[in-house]
């Protein structure tokens, strides 16, 4: 049987569903996350199978003895406290967080003994509560073991998040382990540390990463990453991540466990095993379980539109603009929503144009009026930090003069078949949360760098996946809204739709670079195109690309010898940069070891698969300190090759 909830029990701001464990731990109540707020309508929880008509049926693994499908992981610190959570494929009948310094030496009885007795000498334990991620799945292309996955189709995944805030803490590391209790087992983790929220004055090293994608060498880059930073610079006490955490954001496996041995919670945690560039096989860093993670959105946490595919691979592609998607829902309404439910109108809407629910109810993050997890601002010690959702659906840069000949969707251009379906078409690369002056998020933002939390911090740091300023393949076509032009054929039909990105209107270089400017931000932390390069304004704002080098899309200079797409007539060639910085700004040269070109000139840039780059802000001292390895010799061990300061040193 299974029992609902009428009210969110969750004492922080409703952003995760909370469950309700029923007896056969099968199905339970549960309220929903619906834009950030708490939705009151019960729910059950089957597994959702699409099949194309005919297929076999989709499976998903069956339930196991009680096991930790992640390490625990630290969120949202606080004075005092913090945000233990962790994952595990069963229910269970409850969940807790064992605090003290004698957690390390319990065994499973002692475990026991201490949740019944809600304590024990040196030990405090917190209980937790417990909510399902609502959209993960996994279809035919999901990366697991044989027999374990969905024959065709798209198969719902039960995972359950628990999560417990600990309390009474301070700046002291304490020992820490979780433990999930099922009917007839008991798992329990390793023992970690967590402390409370870092303060103003007190040093701190925080580790600055993106892009990870479960990319061939990104074990190599976190597990190198998490070496270097500890013995250099000391413990990691944060980690600014600014988006593309995964590939296709409703695939649980490539959260947990996707096969090929670098999926996110592995990576951060030091549970990877995927071979490298050099040969070995690497774990990534434990890292995450002493350290909270603070992520942007990036293009890859943004599950596009769910409704009609049996892939998540093609649903991710199919991202559709909101109000395309209302407009279609209201040509429907009487028929999926008869009783005009507000909740059924809210999720028609979200399966037929995108979502980042499953990146919202995997992180506890802060909240924003009106816009949930998606940007926040929140201060870590020293720091300000403002995260903007700043990115935009990617899409192949093929661009075809001829309609008839358009059978792919591109940044460029609609499939010709897909014409007479709104639904099914592209919309060029469109922004997800526009940024513009006149945006809620613009105006939000404005408000943000004028806040007395913002004035008042020793550095500012804005988080955005894209950047103005960089040398990659994805600063070209502009950061613009797709203008769309329709194709008229000789009496007025439609036979084209193609899209120009005017670069005068690039909204991050238009729009969004004056305020921070204005601001006087100290660094602007972006990703996306997979290599390292940074820049300085005239106004001494410091823009650095830091994203998962190892794994590059290149860099698009004369001497790197790549050069970017550029769209044939119609199209205006003078919107598109072959090669550059479309954003105005010089690169900067490394400071201490810059790599060379085979005449021995310095670069300004590492986009070399063979060379995996690592970076971190050392809030004591100021200063941004970036690393290399070259895996052709990675026994050379880690190179410091450029540092910048954001400001003078903590006294």
């Amino acid at each position: 049987m299974s029992r609902s909830v009428g009210s969110c029990a969750d004492p922080q701001p409703c952003g995760k569903p909370v469950v309700i464990p029923t007896p056969d731990g099968v199905t339970m109540g549960l309220t929903s996350l619906l834009g950030g707020a708490c939705r009151r309508a019960a729910l059950v929880v089957t597994l959702a199978v699409v099949l194309p008509s005919g297929a076999g049926v989709a499976t998903v693994r069956a339930a196991e003895p009680m096991a930790l499908l992640t390490d625990p992981f630290l969120q949202a610190p606080g004075p005092g406290s913090v945000e233990v959570a962790w994952f595990t494929e069963s229910v269970g009948q409850s969940h807790h967080v064992l605090v003290g310094d004698q957690v390390a030496t319990l065994s499973e009885d002692d475990v026991r003994r201490a949740v019944s007795a809600k304590g024990a000498p040196g030990v405090r334990v917190f209980g937790a509560q417990t909510s399902v991620l609502s959209r993960v799945a996994e279809d035919a292309d999901s990366k697991l073991p044989a027999g374990t996955g969905p024959v065709a189709g798209i198969a719902g995944r039960r995972v359950f998040r628990h999560h417990a805030v600990v309390t009474g803490l301070g700046s002291v590391r304490t020992p820490y382990r979780v433990v999930s209790i099922g009917e007839d087992s008991a798992a329990a983790s390793e023992t970690f540390t967590l402390r409370g929220a870092l303060s103003a004055g007190e040093p701190a090293v925080i580790l600055l990463t993106s892009d990870l994608q479960l990319m061939k060498n990104t074990p190599a880059n976190l597990e190198l990453a998490a070496r270097t930073v500890g013995a250099e610079l000391g413990v990691i006490d944060a980690v600014f991540a600014v988006g593309d955490l995964i590939n296709v954001p409703d695939r649980a496996s490539e959260w947990f466990d996707d096969g090929r041995g670098a999926a996110f919670f592995p990576v951060m945690q030091g549970r990877a095993a995927r071979e490298a560039a050099d040969g070995n096989i690497y774990r990534g860093g434990q890292i995450m379980q002493h350290a909270p993670l603070y992520p942007a959105i990036g293009n890859h946490e943004v599950q596009g539109r769910r409704a009609g595919h049996t892939s998540l691979n093609d649903s991710f592609n199919n991202a559709v603009p909101r109000t395309v998607a209302e407009a279609q829902y209201e040509a429907v309404a009487d028929e999926v929503n008869p009783a005009g439910d507000p909740h059924v109108r809210a999720r028609w809407i979200e399966d037929n144009s995108f979502s980042t629910t499953t990146y919202e109810e995997i992180f506890s993050l802060p909240q924003t009026a009106g816009a949930g997890e998606r940007y926040y601002a929140t201060t870590v010690g020293d720091v300000r930090l403002i995260t903007l959702f700043a990115t935009r659906v990617w899409r192949s840069p093929r661009a075809e003069p001829d309609p008839a000949l358009r059978t792919a969707t591109t940044r460029f251009h609609e499939a010709r078949t897909d014409l007479s379906d709104p639904l099914a078409q592209g919309y060029g690369e469109l922004v997800f949360e526009d940024l513009a002056v006149g945006a809620a998020q613009y105006d939000w933002l404005v408000g943000e760098v004028n806040s007395p939390a913002f004035r008042s911090a020793r550095y500012t740091v804005v988080m955005m996946h894209e950047g103005p300023q960089g040398l990659g393949e994805n600063m070209s076509p502009p950061f613009a809204h797709p203008q769309r032009i329709d194709e008229r054929g000789n009496t007025g039909e439609l036979v084209g739709v193609r899209y120009e990105y005017p670069a005068e209107r690039d909204i991050l270089v238009r729009d969004v670079m004056p305020v921070l400017e204005a601001a006087g931000v100290n660094l602007v932390h972006n990703g996306h195109s997979h290599l390292w390069n940074r820049f300085v304004s005239a106004e001494g704002v410091n823009y650095l690309e830091a994203s998962n080098t190892g794994n590059s899309y290149g860099a698009f200079l004369p001497v790197a010898g790549n050069t970017r797409p550029i769209p044939p007539s119609p199209w205006d060639a003078a919107n598109y940069t072959a090669q550059g910085n479309p954003g105005g700004l010089e690169p900067v040269v490394p400071t201490l070891a810059p790599l060379r070109d085979p005449d021995g000139r310095p670069l300004p840039y590492v986009a070399d698969n063979d060379f995996v780059v690592f970076q971190a802000l050392h809030t004591g001292t100021g200063v941004v300190t970036s690393w290399y390895v070259d895996l052709t010799d990675s026994r050379s061990g880690a190179v410091r090759f450029d540092e910048f300061s954001l400001g003078p040193p903590v006294r």
